[in-house]
């Protein structure tokens, strides 16, 4: 009795063995060994991708977008660059930059004119039928209502994104839209919700980007310096090092220009004195490095933001959250 059950013992642990053995990793992956062979590549790979549907023209249709952001479009408000009517089915791409790593990644900012603006949620549409653009007619326009968890910001207006001519930062700049002869009801509504989350409801008449948006009040801007370390590699004196801070309490992502190779130093002076995570990453020998530092600037002070290899979807993520 006593040889049968040693024996049962001894099978089971030879089959635990051989199962730990056999046991596939688990399904949480790190590419941290990855090599890159630019920022563009990177920044190719995190930028959000657009959410295409199909609609009929003359009937409209209401959707979502991948972020939880409703689209309302009217039938028989669209016309092509001739001015003629579109019939049939035509496509409509949205896309919605509405988290701090979405937007740096994707190099939606929200900056005006070289100014920082606070962001409810940043949106694009791009319409078309058979591959040439679709506009909206005059005096019409679509929705979009953008989910606002934890409650709307007050003082939001429309945006339209403009493209900007140096892209190596952001993609668009952002300007204020008005109400005037050329264009008609537009703007941003909130609607308060008694569920704590709130709805931006940007109106537009065109189909473009759009940013629920308004500028900082007051700003108390900062003179600082930002200096970068590394571990695990060094840091070279060339190559491309891109430094920002992400406000902590607000959707406001400000990029930090001037960076010395030599010092490995950031110089700013337009960041204001309110909680902000700085971000700074770069590729060295094509792995991507990355590191963050919370703080609330104050003139004079030097900040070390220490960069180690990362996944930078892991890093991404990691923005996004904050």
């Amino acid at each position: 009795m006593k040889k049968t059950t040693f024996l049962f013992a001894l099978c089971a642990i030879v089959s635990a063995f051989l199962f730990s053995c056999s046991k596939k990793p688990d399904t949480v992956s790190s590419s941290t060994g990855t090599t890159y062979s630019s920022m563009d590549a990177v920044f190719g790979m995190l930028s959000l991708q657009p959410k295409t549907l199909t609609v009929d023209a003359a009937i409209g249709g209401s959707f979502y977008g991948n972020s939880g952001t409703r689209y309302i479009f009217y039938g028989n408000t669209f016309q092509t660059a001739t001015g003629a009517s579109v019939t049939g089915n035509m496509q409509i791409e949205v896309t919605e930059y509405l988290n701090k790593g979405d937007m740096l990644f994707s190099k939606m900012l929200p900056i005006s004119n070289n100014e920082p603006l606070i962001s409810g949620g940043e949106i694009s549409v791009v319409a078309t039928q058979n591959g040439q653009p679709v506009y909206l007619k005059y005096m019409n326009t679509f929705q979009a209502h953008i989910p606002q968890p934890g409650g709307a910001p007050s003082g939001m207006e429309i945006f339209i994104g403009q493209p900007n001519l140096d892209t190596s930062k952001f993609k668009a700049n952002w300007i204020l839209a008005k109400n005037d002869t050329t264009r008609y009801n537009i703007g941003v509504v909130i609607i308060k919700s008694t569920g704590g989350i709130d709805t931006l409801n940007i109106i537009s008449d065109s189909l473009t980007r759009c940013n629920a948006d308004g500028f900082m009040t007051s700003p108390n801007y900062q003179t600082f310096t930002v200096t970068i370390t590394t571990t695990g590699a060094t840091l070279p004196s060339t190559g491309n090092v891109y430094g920002y801070a992400l406000y902590d309490n607000y959707k406001g992502v400000w990029p930090l220009y001037s960076y010395n190779s030599t010092d490995k130093v950031f110089s700013e002076h337009h960041v204001p004195n309110i909680p902000v995570h700085f971000v700074v990453f770069t590729l060295i020998n094509g792995k991507f490095f990355g590191g963050t530092l919370a703080a609330t600037p104050a003139t004079g002070t030097n900040y070390i933001v220490n960069l180690t290899q990362v996944d930078p979807v892991t890093f991404k993520t990691q923005l996004n959250a904050l």
